[in-house]
């Protein structure tokens, strides 16, 4: 497996991209929801490929086609251009279309590991009816095509092993059918066994790099989207995530309500207490933060310093000051001593902001009252909430 820099998996927050990079993928598979997110992300990544190698693929058989008929005899050319013509150029045609048609994408990988089997017996057939016609054809084709599933077809490893087994169990029967020389017939099958056990080695590190390329780009995005010391949303996604909501909210003519909290007199307890202590209070309001805000179009993020925002999408005016208070005692409910509070706690104060969004009006305008809000509770004596209704 590809090692990345400790130092960025250590900054990472726990997520289930962390979870599995230190799990471990041996066999090539995540769990659950993951795993079907790297299936999005893997057939996304490889669709220009897929596209590339089908018309790859069909510029290839299209020659053959054109070889069969001008050196093979009549007979045999007969049969091998009707199985490459009507066999397998169409379903390489009917993967160009699914590749195109974005409605179809999601069948992609399957469409590709039916056409990765109809290349294989396909293939298989000709030099078969070719050896049953008393025509020596090159089987080397055969290897071609195995290389070809296990490192081009943008097949994962698993789909890639069971098409080329599928197609080597064909192949071993007709060589020991149709090919008239035995000897030629075992260093036929060996060749073909050595070709699927390279392929195989060489693609299940493929798979796995992409894998870790999956997980790897998973980190970066959460390191560049969350705050490295309490995991919340930074400062940028917030902007970002905020923008989006109010959008919404517009479309919707739905309320958007968002809290400022500011930790009371944190640079006297950072200094006090020092700043592992100062960091270790902070994961925890924000995990008291985070746990009070779990519906999909909420956001919580750390708004720099010792300072922390809520957004609440469609809330009740009427429960919002209690929504706020709570999550005061909460904080004050975590017990971390603080001689230089009033109430000998961390504490935090609150300004909430309320609004239903319109097109003349922006969420920095929102921002900007929950702002004053805070301003107004740090003022009457911290550990208290204030809320303006716009």
């Amino acid at each position: 497996m590809l090692k990345i820099d400790a130092e960025l998996l250590r900054n990472a927050s726990q997520s289930t991209y962390r979870a599995a990079f230190e799990q471990g993928y041996r066999w090539l598979k995540f769990d659950g929801p993951l795993e079907r997110e790297f299936q999005a992300f893997y057939t996304e990544g490889h669709l220009l490929r897929v596209r590339l190698a089908a018309y790859l693929i069909l510029a290839l058989y299209a020659a053959f086609v054109v070889i069969d008929i001008t050196t093979l005899p009549p007979a045999v050319s007969y049969w091998t251009t009707k199985i490459r013509m009507f066999g397998i150029i169409p379903i390489f045609l009917v993967l160009l279309v699914v590749s195109y048609r974005r409605a179809w994408r999601r069948y992609v990988g399957r469409t590709v590991f039916i056409a990765s089997i109809t290349a294989g017996v396909g293939t298989t057939a000709v030099v078969g009816v070719a050896y049953a016609l008393g025509t020596q054809i090159p089987y080397e084709g055969m290897l071609l095509v195995t290389l070809f599933v296990y490192l081009l077809s943008c097949l994962q490893w698993r789909q890639a092993i069971a098409a080329n087994m599928i197609t080597l169990a064909v192949f071993i029967a007709v060589v020991t059918l149709y090919q008239p020389d035995p000897q030629l017939a075992m260093y036929q099958i060996i060749f073909m066994i050595a070709a699927n056990s390279i392929g195989a080695y060489g693609g299940y590190f493929l798979e796995q790099s992409v894998r870790t390329m999956f997980l790897v780009n998973k980190l970066l995005n959460e390191l560049a989207e969350l705050d490295g010391l309490t995991g919340l949303s930074n400062r940028r996604t917030l902007n970002i995530q905020l923008d989006r909501i109010w959008r919404q909210a517009v479309r919707d003519q739905q309320a958007v309500a968002i809290a400022m909290i500011d930790v009371d007199h944190f640079k006297k307890y950072n200094d006090r207490y020092g700043h592992a202590q100062g960091d270790a209070a902070l994961r925890a309001v924000a995990d008291i933060i985070a746990h009070h805000a779990r519906r999909p179009m909420d956001i919580t993020a750390r708004y720099g310093g010792e300072e922390f925002a809520v957004v609440w999408y469609h809330p009740s005016a009427t429960e919002l000051p209690r929504m706020a208070e709570i999550l005061c005692q909460a904080v004050v409910g975590l017990n971390f001593p603080h001689a230089d509070s009033d109430i000998g706690k961390v504490s935090i104060s609150v300004g909430v902001a309320l609004v239903t969004p319109s097109a003349g009006r922006s969420s920095a305008e929102l921002l900007k009252a929950a702002d004053l809000a805070l301003y107004q509770a740090k003022e009457q004596g911290r550990n208290r909430v204030v809320v303006h209704v716009l």
